[in-house]
């Protein structure tokens, strides 16, 4: 799944998302019909990342990288060149 990463105060929520927390993960999702929204870290205060699928552009969001690798797919193919990493990138 593609998540997009803001910082929290740029972001305007109409409406408050539904929320459940465990292990130091809040996720969020829609309180009309349970669509998965994004989800915010511990580790990474002050940040809310979006599902991409759950953009009105998400093309305006192209990836940057790749995390989790180990995880993907064997049917999956992304040729893209961007960084990739086993498990979190560093910055977590």
């Amino acid at each position: 799944m593609a998540f997009v990463g803001f910082m929290d105060d740029a972001l305007t929520w109409f409406g408050t998302p539904k929320s459940y927390r465990f292990g130091g993960v809040e996720r969020l999702f829609c309180g009309d019909c349970g669509s998965q929204i994004g989800y915010r870290d511990e580790r990474l205060s002050g940040r809310v990342y979006l599902a991409l699928g759950f953009m009105d552009d998400p093309e305006a969001h192209p990836p940057t990288f790749h995390a989790f690798s180990k995880r993907q797919m064997p049917f999956v193919v992304m040729d893209d060149h961007l960084l990739r990493f086993d498990d979190f990138p560093p910055e977590r």
